[in-house]
């Protein structure tokens, strides 16, 4: 038998053709609803609250305002990278999301393909007649969701004739011999189309054409959340060490949840029926048979019932479970202090300026600790040489510089979106900040190169010297010591700049007066009052650097 003769070319334009405006309805009406509930949405982003209860259900509201439980996953760890939630929120939140795509799922298996046209008519005329937002979005809204009936209509009716091979049959039963194999192949479909609600859509179609059994289908089901959580690992991969915990230990609870799944299939077939108003309408034969098989018309909201229950299974078990996990892995590794890697910058939120916004300002925050940590191992120096301390200082430079350049990048990228009024302002502010901290570390880098040269040609500076250095390093140490806690509330010590700053310029005016007179009493030589001057002059210019830092970390709300 000919491989046309398996699968008609016209049958697989209509997979491949249906499966794309279905994949495609879902991602426009996804983008419709975000765009149709404007600032309330972004208020949702931004409120997590403490209780396990509202993370799980922020991460349900997520999930259903943006159709897909991977979307919704990819922004939870776009949550953690900027620092605004904590591992423990992030393992509610996960378990919410995989809740909230049964919204998406349940509204899937309404079907109702009769008006799918008539509802695709009505999102092109709101969309393209009307000019006001409400109903342009409203009908991306309306023609997704006509689009997606369409496509699933489509789908299955390319679907159904290829079912009835008799080739693909004994593969079909080959293949799905297994349960797990069934899971994996579910896990597979939603890594590709990036949406359990999608791929779930896609078992619906491939059952409803018999292609697959109802069992089979329940199977794939299971797979379509560990797909999601999988989805959560990947893109963790380039972010903090909390995101890549956090998904890790999300994937782990997917796995557990399916492998209890796999055992408890004839429980979980049991509650579909139980929890169906169509249970009724299902014949003793049907219910008791070892391969349930109900009749085709049910499918749809059998497969959609299920995926809800063990959605609501996995909730109920694991929730009171977090606590404990979260506390498990929160202390199993530790990240490199002077690491030129971003910890919290991911592109992938350039579109959602409020937590671009944070996540440079928590990259930020850490480098300017980079370079307070810098200025301690550098007043070290004075009392003991270490190089150790060098190499430190040295690799703080490096991460510094690249740091700069990274930061610089996304913000520059994030200043071409649709960024707010608000946002706005703090873009430059942020830019001037990072070049502010950088320029921080070139001064320190330069003081090194003098306390080096004094070394390596044995220029000898008298006690009082080292002892006028000491204090004036002291004293820049003051300043240099707030850029550790920058952007927290500093008003005190922002009040208290001026006065340090005045404290530096009597301590360097004194540093001065005796270097003069040493060098007029021949205590000390050209060379080394040439050096000593330098090296004041270069503590003075860090603390203008650190007190500027401050005052601009400040202004950023």
């Amino acid at each position: 038998m000919s491989y046309l003769s398996i699968l008609p070319l016209q049958a697989l334009a209509e997979i491949l053709g249906g499966g794309s405006l279905f994949v495609y309805g879902i991602k426009l009406m996804s983008e419709g609803l975000q765009k149709f509930a404007g600032n309330r949405f972004r208020a949702i982003l931004e409120k997590v609250l403490s209780s396990r209860i509202s993370a799980a259900l922020l991460g349900t509201c997520l999930a259903s305002l943006l159709q897909s439980s991977s979307s919704a996953s990819i922004l939870v760890v776009g949550f953690l990278n900027a620092g605004l939630i904590s591992l423990y929120q992030a393992l509610a939140i996960f378990l919410g999301t995989a809740l909230g795509a049964t919204v998406a799922v349940q509204f899937i298996a309404f079907q109702p393909a009769g008006f799918a046209l008539l509802v695709i008519f009505l999102g092109v005329l709101l969309k393209f007649v009307f000019k006001r937002s409400y109903f342009v979005n409203s009908g991306d809204l309306l023609l997704g969701a006509g689009l997606l009936f369409l496509g699933l209509r489509i789908m299955e009716s390319g679907l159904s004739p290829i079912s009835q091979s008799a080739i693909l049959q004994s593969i079909n039963a080959y293949v799905f011999a297994w349960h797990i194999s069934a899971v994996l192949f579910g896990a597979l479909i939603t890594l590709l189309v990036q949406s359990p609600a999608a791929a779930t859509g896609i078992v619906i179609a491939l059952c409803g054409s018999g292609l697959i059994t109802f069992n089979e289908a329940i199977g794939m089901v299971l797979g379509c959340n560990l797909g999601t959580a999988f989805i959560a690992v990947i893109a963790a991969i380039s972010g903090t060490v909390t995101s890549r915990k956090a998904a890790f230990v999300n994937l782990m609870i997917n796995f557990t949840a399916v492998l209890l799944g796999i055992l408890l299939i004839p429980l979980l077939i049991k509650s579909v029926i139980y929890f169906s108003p169509l249970k009724n309408q299902l014949s003793a034969g049907i219910i008791s048979a070892s391969e349930f098989a109900p009749p085709r018309a049910y499918l749809p909201r059998m497969i959609a019932n299920a995926h809800t229950i063990f959605s609501l299974f996995t909730v109920f078990i694991f929730l009171p479970l977090i606590g404990f996990l979260a506390r498990a892995v929160k202390h199993s590794g530790k990240s490199d202090t002077f690491s030129a890697h971003t910890e919290f910058l991911d592109a992938r939120v350039l579109n959602t300026p409020t937590i671009a916004i944070l996540q440079a300002k928590n990259e930020i925050v850490r480098m300017s600790a980079m370079a307070s940590t810098m200025y301690d191992d550098l007043e070290h120096l004075l009392y003991r040489s270490d190089a150790r301390g060098v190499r430190r200082i040295m690799a703080a430079e490096d991460a510094l510089d690249t740091l700069h350049k990274q930061i610089s990048n996304f913000l520059v990228l994030l200043s071409r979106k649709d960024v707010d009024p608000e946002n706005s302002i703090r873009i430059p502010l942020l830019l001037q900040l990072s070049h502010e901290i950088e320029q921080f570390g070139d001064l320190n880098v330069k003081f090194l190169s003098f306390f080096q040269k004094k070394k390596s040609e044995k220029i000898h500076f008298s006690l009082h010297a080292m002892t006028d250095l000491k204090r004036l390093a002291a004293a820049v140490g003051d300043i240099a010591g707030m850029l550790e806690s920058l952007m927290e509330n500093q008003q005190d010590g922002i009040q208290g700049i001026d006065d340090y700053q005045s404290a530096i310029e009597e301590i360097r005016e004194t540093a001065l007066e005796g270097h003069v007179k040493r060098m007029k009493t021949g205590h000390c030589t050209i060379e080394s009052g040439l050096l000593f001057n330098d090296m004041v002059t270069t503590l003075v210019g860090i603390s203008e650097s650190a007190s500027n830092i401050v005052r601009t970390g400040s202004s950023i709300q």
